[in-house]
């Protein structure tokens, strides 16, 4: 990862991020294949990521080719419709991408809030509460959420509860860094949810610390009512207390819902990451 990131250069991607994928990996090792040059690890696939990469010094030896193949296993074991790979513009990205059968079809933003937006504090209704996750939700409820509150999404987006399990048994995890909201009447059912993250100080950034709102969800038949726009502006308030100076979260470009909340909060677009598709084959059987 490390070397393939100095080499291409790619936009918008630090340590962090690559740190970030290695512990999603961890988590769905079955979600991701390695593949070995000799013994030596010369590029792997994490479909959930979007991600195929080759060691630089190992290109133009088909691995890419293999592995992508490996990718199309993944997702027609996981039952997906479609696989999805970032393509970098510059390169040889589009051309290798082309050749596997893949075409561009939208684009993930990174957007940034600038130190100095302000953004109002959050203001709930009364007839909702808000508390931090806790031994009071189990698992397989919480998981549900998630999965439930992404089910319309423009690109299909899910969890296992093994896999926030895993997430969840990390010494770094911070159960208050996950906020989440329920009916007043029902505090046990939670409805929405927010969660961030904060990362190490950045070098390039005068040595401030950067924070992500990585997730904000609400189930569908609770939106239009604000609750995404406060739950946005906890995961603000709840980063900038914590020491960060820069924010920033990912959204794709076709949830113009979300795209929309995120700007008239004050976020700017900062990058584009092109993701190309290709469909998985339909497999059939003749009858006689």
């Amino acid at each position: 990862m490390a070397a393939a990131l100095e080499f291409d250069a790619f936009p918008g991607v630090d340590a962090w991020d690559l740190d970030c994928e290695v512990e999603s990996i961890l988590g769905d090792p079955d979600g991701a294949m390695v593949a070995l040059d000799e013994g030596a690890v010369c590029g792997y696939v994490y479909a959930r990521g979007d991600d195929l990469t080759v060691q630089p010094e190992l290109r133009r030896r088909g691995h890419g080719r293999r592995l992508f193949a490996a990718g199309m296993e993944i997702v027609t074991r996981a039952g997906e419709n479609e696989i999805c790979l970032y393509v970098p513009s510059a390169g040889a990205g589009p051309q290798f991408a082309a050749a596997m059968g893949l075409a561009y079809r939208s684009s993930l933003w990174r957007l940034t809030l600038p130190p100095a937006t302000a953004v109002p504090m959050p203001e709930f209704s009364g007839d909702v509460v808000g508390r931090t996750f806790g031994d009071w939700l189990p698992m397989p409820q919480f998981v549900d959420l998630l999965n439930d509150s992404f089910a319309g999404h423009p690109r299909p987006i899910s969890w296992s509860v093994g896999q926030i399990e895993y997430r969840h048994a990390r010494p770094d995890f911070d159960p208050t860094s996950i906020f989440l909201l329920s009916p007043a009447d029902s505090p046990e059912r939670p409805i929405g949810f927010v969660r961030v993250s904060l990362g190490p100080p950045q070098d390039d950034r005068g040595g401030d610390r950067v924070g992500e709102v990585n997730l904000v969800g609400v189930l569908p038949h609770r939106r239009g009512r604000g609750l995404g726009r406060e739950l946005l502006r906890w995961g603000v308030a709840q980063l900038r207390a914590r020491g960060a100076v820069n924010i920033q979260l990912t959204v794709e470009a076709e949830n113009e819902l979300a795209l929309g909340m995120y700007r008239r909060t004050g976020f700017e677009p900062a990058v584009e990451w092109p993701h190309w598709t290709r469909p998985v084959a339909v497999r059939t059987t003749r009858a006689g």
